[in-house]
């Protein structure tokens, strides 16, 4: 079995029927989705950032998804609330120390390592090459 953390631009073009990437992946993750040896994981920070990018981008019609994706439950999808407490943001801190200084990972994708160590996810679906700096995550691109 394989579990996958979902990355935002990820889920921003499998929902969005015409953003420029949909196809491609929407048949990449379906695939997938359609093997039940596999699973696929968020956090909050992922959450409401494609919130945010549905909300500015699509209006009105990107509430609506907004509110489906949070009210509704992709049954393929489980949200991770992660940073609940003072050590997980002081984690969090330690991931960004150590990898925002020399790649592209900023606070948000710290958010993500954090999730996929606490939950021992080792692949991540996502466009974002910072995530290749990062020992233990396998990177699945699926526009490569």
């Amino acid at each position: 079995m394989t579990t996958f953390f979902l990355d935002t631009n990820i889920l921003w073009w499998y929902f969005v029927k015409n953003s420029k990437n949909h196809q491609q992946i929407k048949l990449y993750l379906d695939e997938l989705i359609l093997d039940a040896q596999n699973s696929f994981i968020i956090n909050e920070f992922v959450l409401i950032e494609l919130f945010h990018l549905l909300i500015k981008k699509k209006g009105n019609e990107g509430y609506k998804l907004a509110s489906i994706l949070l009210n509704e439950r992709y049954p393929f999808i489980e949200f991770k609330y992660n940073l609940l407490h003072v050590s997980d943001l002081n984690n969090v801190l330690q991931i960004l120390f150590k990898y925002g200084t020399t790649t592209s990972i900023g606070g948000r994708d710290s958010t993500i390592i954090y999730s996929m160590n606490r939950h021992k996810v080792k692949d991540i679906i996502t466009n974002d090459k910072g995530f290749e700096n990062v020992e233990f995550i396998t990177v699945h691109n699926p526009l490569k």
